[in-house]
């Protein structure tokens, strides 16, 4: 939660509830991490099939070591794990959604979400 608390991700997760953090990570069956010695500055966590698609639900890089390639490290260590047909969907926050045109990303303009 540490990480999340220094990314704008933060403001849009549940960090008030440790269970139900708990739960995302525990459920989350692809985690990739980013370290700077012992500190932990980037994380990418996933729900996948590993063959036809893979829901990035986080993608969060500590802001004071983003813009150095962390995200697209993460990224491509996701992809890594995938079979090369695979897709990445994610749903971008509204301050980074011009970051994932950049990195290869198209927009989908039929994605729907049921809260």
């Amino acid at each position: 939660m540490e990480l999340l608390k220094n990314t704008s991700l933060g403001a849009r997760r549940p960090l008030d509830d440790s269970a139900r953090i708990a739960a995302m990570l525990a459920h989350a069956n692809l985690v990739v991490t980013a370290w700077d010695a012992a500190s932990l500055i980037g994380v990418a966590r996933c729900v996948t099939d590993f063959a036809y698609c893979c829901y990035l639900s986080d993608l969060a890089v500590r802001e004071s070591h983003q813009k150095q390639g962390i995200g697209i490290a993460l990224i491509d260590k996701v992809k890594s794990a995938l079979h090369p047909a695979c897709k990445i969907i994610l749903l971008a926050a509204p301050d980074a959604a011009g970051y994932y045109p950049h990195i290869g990303f198209s927009q989908h303009m039929s994605a729907w979400v049921k809260a």
